[in-house]
């Protein structure tokens, strides 16, 4: 989203910059078919002309390259390889945008209690969902849908990832060891957009980052925190559109700053770091996530360039070669090492759905192994 936004607006229109962006890169394209050559699922279906005309915003567009749109997993290998600086990945958004009405049941009921302000049964579903959360995790019940109002100098925000409850109590449990003073802003009614905005639905994802902003800026954080790519990616767009002076940090960041507070301790032996498609290789929260994993263990290989390292999260299953694509991927890691730390929490929720060798862990819980170990009696 961020190459679309200019530095200067005050408002999100994204259906608008998305439109104008697209418009340009349709006239850059050379056709090269370099996108198509990297992309993991568009199996030679259909010709680089053809996309592009589906993609022209006054064009139909046809099924087969509907069926690509649902597939596309937004891993973003199409962006580095075009050699005129497009981005193929938010042209699919913007077919998924054409198409919206289109979109497949795993991606409705996806988005359907995700968002602030609903109606109807969605509304239901969201409060309905939430009640029982709070039943079944009643120690982090009190940041469930609230919003904090107090100032605070660190904002812990989860958003709707507040209900991967293990990795949250892990991450408060650490804040704490810290010392640090922070409020926590989480729950499906404080999406961040960015599934909105990854599925086509533009307006949708204004309204959660105009809503977003508003509850940041009712605390008035120095300091943002979340292991979430997609919610760093959010936050930092609101940054850069509205030149807020806070910082965002990835929680491995923030913790790593305070890492005389922890036991520096070899826990662990070989450890592979997955790349996520945001938080990669290079990025500030891909090198915390490295530092981390060789402060905590041994540090070994990393994810191959053009291989499928992707979590394929972002089309809910829609290809049904997901799975093998998953699994092909993590026994190659296997390989290199027998523990994979992922730095997107995203990915670690997908990846430890399956069966494998491998053991699948979020690099936060180096941390606090490591508190563990030097406090083994500690309650947690």
């Amino acid at each position: 989203m961020s190459e679309l936004m200019s530095t200067n607006e005050k408002a999100l229109h994204t259906k608008k910059q998305m439109s104008n962006a697209v418009t340009q890169y349709l006239d850059r394209c050379t056709r090269c078919h370099r996108c198509m050559d990297v992309c993991p699922v568009t199996k030679g279906a259909f010709s680089i002309e053809q996309l592009n005309d589906a993609t022209n915003q006054d064009s139909n567009v046809p099924a087969v390259i509907k069926e690509f749109a649902w597939n596309c997993v937004q891993c973003g290998k199409c962006v580095p390889v075009c050699p005129v600086d497009i981005r193929r990945d938010t042209m699919v958004r913007f077919l998924r945008h054409k198409i919206r009405e289109e979109k497949p049941w795993a991606y409705k009921r996806y988005l359907l209690i995700r968002g602030p302000r609903l109606g109807g049964f969605a509304r239901f579903a969201q409060r309905r969902y939430t009640s029982v959360k709070r039943v079944l995790h009643r120690d982090l019940a009190s940041y469930m849908e609230t919003r904090p109002t107090k100032d605070a100098e660190v904002l812990f925000y989860p958003g709707c990832y507040l209900y991967s409850t293990d990795i949250i109590r892990q991450t408060v449990r650490l804040l704490n060891h810290i010392g640090c003073s922070y409020v926590v802003l989480g729950g499906m009614s404080t999406c961040c957009g960015m599934p909105h905005l990854l599925h086509g639905e533009f307006d949708r994802a204004d309204e959660c980052m105009n809503q977003l902003r508003r509850d940041i800026n009712a605390v008035h954080p120095k300091i943002i925190l979340t292991s979430c790519a997609e919610c760093h990616d959010a936050i930092s767009q609101l940054k850069l559109t509205y030149h807020e002076e806070y910082e965002v940090y990835s929680v491995v960041e923030y913790l790593l700053r305070h890492k005389d507070k922890f036991p520096l301790l070899k826990i662990r032996g070989d450890i592979i770091v997955h790349d996520s498609c945001r938080f990669s290789n290079g990025t500030p929260a891909g090198v915390a996530a490295r530092k981390a994993a060789s402060t905590f263990g041994t540090l070994v290989g990393t994810s191959p360039q053009q291989a499928m390292s992707c979590c394929s999260h972002w089309n809910h299953n829609h290809d049904s070669a997901n799975t093998k694509r998953r699994l092909a991927y993590l026994k190659e890691m296997n390989t290199v090492a027998p523990v994979l730390a992922c730095n997107c929490l995203t990915c670690y929720e997908e990846f430890k759905k399956l069966k494998t060798d491998l053991e699948i862990i979020d690099i936060i819980q180096l941390f606090g192994e490591a508190l563990t170990t030097q406090t083994p009696k500690e309650e947690t």
